[in-house]
């Protein structure tokens, strides 16, 4: 017992020994080979010892290779952390930086889709994401503005627009307008993405984002779709009320009057309704138009001109030399009656190259009685007027008197029609149908004043149209145009039409009246009728005029016509002219007094 006691002991302390030295050997050198004792017990016991010793440098190597790789397992997890605070520092900063893109960079993407949508292409060019398409955009917006601009300079806004007066023209600047939208619709929608591109909006920055990218567009697509709508419905009337005329090429006024110093162009009012027979002229008129100044001469022809002569050399002239005499009643000899005539005498009209019988009868014998060739027509429904009256809102007008609405004699019947209303004098707004009676009311009045009205009228409408209202009328206009306008100026002759109404807007244009004080209507001297027509036209030639005329036949003799030039002296108006507050009056009448049959009478 006491031996294996001290071997316990003995092992004890080798052990503990040997700990120290493996330990000791593990950082240095073994010392249990130096230092054992001699022995046998000593050699078992080193034996043991150095078997412990390398039992327990085992330990410590495991422990320490455990100890290693637990910190390296520490100093991975702090690696980690401190990528972790990395990311989390980096997304801070990012989330600051677009934190400020959102308040920043909204406004320069709003600000440049504007501003590209303005000017094609300078969007993508500042964006650098599409610079070859911006600047093909850009190039060509360029040079479409530039070839704009010369092409008005040389010339001129007016000779621009009258290249596109044929329904050809027309068509091709309609579907180019609809092309246009569409590639400036790609304009707009491409500079908005690409400047947006990388800048994160809000959400209510991505709404106000949609809202003007949709305003753009609506913007720019209404009035080019509106434009080419026009454009497509101007063509289609053009077609349709324009004659065919010649197939020649398109000329200008230069190259298609360049040998004619004036053109004379007819103009009739007429009143074809269901309640009337057959058709009667209510207005006519010849525009008499210098070519090269757009000075212009508008006379009026009262429709109550008895026994019209006709031009020379027709067929008409022949049958009525001393002057139209279509019947045994005082009106089947008056001018207006000339159309109604010719429905029962076709035969006797001659040939009229198409031209409706009565309005070739009419024409020649408003060129008969004022010496006046005319060179084009064009006639006018009075239910086109009043459309035209209608789209405009009517006409403010102050009238002069009561205007009655009905009246006159009925044709069928040769009885009184009855008046079923009344235009009140003062301040109005006439819409079409009370502006019509306006026009055409002759109960208790006379043709001079009937004129002095239209004319009227067409001077307060012309200064009152507003071109806005026109315009959102003017599909409606097309379409009443296309029922109540005819004329026979050829499609290719249009350009011409369009400049030489360019020139007259800033020409003298005067009215000229053939009234009883230049000849009596009843019974006129067609030479000194002639000679006054030329005497308008022409007032530098008219001692010429009379010189010349001073070598006819005594009985064809003209006399000077100077009372419309006294008339126009004495402050006194000529029948059918305005007083000097631009209103009109029958003869005799007394401004201010009551008209018979008026209800108002008794409040005066």
């Amino acid at each position: 017992r006491a031996a294996g006691a001290a071997r316990a002991s003995g092992a004890a302390a080798g052990a503990a020994g040997a700990g120290a030295a493996g330990t000791a050997a593990a950082g240095h050198a073994t010392a249990a080979d130096t230092s054992a004792p001699a022995g046998s017990a000593a050699a078992g016991t080193s034996v043991e010892s150095t078997s412990a010793a390398g039992t327990s440098a085992g330990g410590s190597a495991a422990g320490t290779a455990t100890g290693s790789a637990s910190a390296a397992a520490v100093g991975s997890t702090a690696r980690g952390a401190a990528a972790s605070a990395s990311r989390r520092d980096v997304h801070s900063e990012r989330g600051i930086r677009h934190s400020k893109d959102r308040s920043d960079a909204f406004p320069a993407v709003v600000g440049w889709t504007s501003l590209g949508t303005l000017i094609p292409g300078l969007a993508m060019i500042r964006s650098g994401r599409s610079k070859k398409l911006g600047w093909f955009f850009l190039g060509f917006f360029l040079l479409g503005v530039l070839a704009l601009v010369a092409v008005l300079l040389i010339k001129g806004p007016v000779k621009f627009a009258a290249r596109f007066s044929t329904p050809q023209m027309l068509t091709m600047v309609a579907i180019a307008l609809i092309v246009g939208a569409l590639v400036w619709f790609f304009v707009i929608l491409r500079s908005y993405a690409v400047m947006r591109r990388g800048h994160p909006f809000s959400a209510v920055q991505r709404v106000l984002g949609g809202v003007l990218v949709v305003s753009l567009l609506v913007i720019v697509g209404v009035p080019l779709g509106v434009g080419s709508a026009y454009a497509f419905v101007t063509g289609q009337t053009i077609s349709k009320v324009f004659g065919k005329g010649d197939s020649g090429p398109v000329k200008d006024a230069a190259e298609l009057w360049q040998d004619k110093p004036r053109v004379n162009v007819f103009l009739m009012g007429r009143d074809s309704s269901d309640t009337r027979q057959g058709t009667r002229p209510d207005t006519m008129l010849v525009a008499s138009i210098d070519t090269h100044t757009g000075d212009a001469t508008l006379f009026s022809i009262p429709r109550n001109l008895n026994h019209p002569l006709f031009k020379e050399g027709t067929k008409l002239a022949k049958e009525f030399p001393d002057g139209f005499n279509g019947g045994p009643g005082e009106e089947d000899s008056l001018i207006n009656a000339v159309w109604d005539w010719t429905t029962e005498n076709k035969q006797d009209v001659g040939d009229t190259h198409g031209l409706e019988k009565g309005m070739a009868a009419t024409m020649q014998a408003v060129e008969g009685s004022t010496g006046l060739d005319i060179d084009y027509w064009a006639s006018v429904n009075m239910k086109g007027f009043e459309d035209v009256l209608n789209a405009m809102g009517g006409v403010k007008i102050d009238v002069e008197r009561p205007i009655p609405m009905g009246g006159g004699i009925n044709q069928a019947t040769g009885g009184k029609n009855s008046i079923f209303g009344w235009i009140d004098p003062g301040e109005q707004t006439l819409t079409g149908a009370k502006a019509l009676w306006y026009v055409r009311s002759r109960d208790g009045s006379d043709n001079y004043d009937r004129m002095c009205r239209q004319q009227r009228m067409i001077k307060t409408a012309l200064g009152q149209m507003n071109p806005q209202e026109l315009a959102l009328a003017y599909p409606k206009l097309a379409a009443s145009a296309t029922e109540n306008v005819q004329t026979d100026i050829p499609q290719n002759q249009l350009q011409a039409f369009v400049e030489l109404a360019g020139q007259m807007k800033g020409a003298k244009v005067k009215s000229a009246q053939i009234n009883n004080q230049v000849t009596k209507t009843y019974r006129p001297d067609y030479t000194v009728l002639h000679s006054w027509v030329q005497e308008q036209i022409n007032p530098s030639e008219s001692s010429q005029k009379e010189d010349a005329q001073a070598t006819t036949t005594a009985s064809a003799k003209p006399t000077k016509s100077a009372a419309p030039t006294a008339a126009a002296t004495t402050g006194a108006p000529a029948p059918g002219i305005e007083d000097a507050d631009g209103k009109c009056y029958p003869t005799g009448y007394t401004p201010g007094s009551g008209w018979p049959g008026y209800p108002g009478n008794s409040s005066k």
